[in-house]
């Protein structure tokens, strides 16, 4: 290569490089304290601002308490259905003549294990210790085969006859 050649090469690289320092120097710099600036801005709210913030957020927090609490009462009159039924058993066996036998029912919901038929049964005083029944269940292997829906048992039932019962098996 020539030397004229060689210089206007290496004049070339020099004119790029004063260009790109020039556009780091008057545009980069600027871009980047232009976005600061906007968020120093908008992290800086009013009281009136902040007071409106603290309010939404309370709104929210009731609104989603107020949903939570209508998921748990849409879930809960299955079991409330089955309390005032029990009772309403229990209150109409108490004036009959056989105090001595107690039949209430039981209500087993699609999905529920085992365990919730006991603690049911021991609610309602039917069995002693719903942890020594769901064992049973486990023992003989009829918690899997426990069907949903409402059986009526009575106090007289052994662990076999009341396991049957909650197995559909009359």
């Amino acid at each position: 290569m020539s030397k004229p050649a060689l210089r206007y090469l290496a004049l070339g690289f020099l004119v790029s490089a004063i260009v790109l320092a020039g556009y780091r120097l008057f545009f980069y710099d600027v871009q980047t304290i232009a976005s600061e600036d906007t968020v120093v801005e908008e992290s800086a709210l009013t009281k009136e601002e902040v007071s409106y913030k603290e309010k939404y957020e309370a709104l929210l927090a009731e609104t989603e308490i107020a949903n939570l609490e209508k998921e748990t009462a849409t879930s809960e009159p299955d079991a409330v259905k089955e309390e005032a039924t029990s009772e309403s058993t229990e209150s109409a066996e108490a004036e009959s003549s056989e105090p001595s036998e107690k039949k209430i029912t039981v209500t087993i919901n699609d999905g529920d294990p085992s365990s919730v038929a006991s603690q049911q049964l021991q609610a309602q005083g039917l069995i002693e210790d719903a942890f020594d029944f769901d064992g049973f269940l486990e023992n003989n292997d009829y918690a899997a085969l426990i069907r949903p829906g409402s059986y009526e048992v009575s106090s007289e039932m052994d662990y076999e006859q009341l396991a049957n019962v909650l197995m559909g098996n009359n």
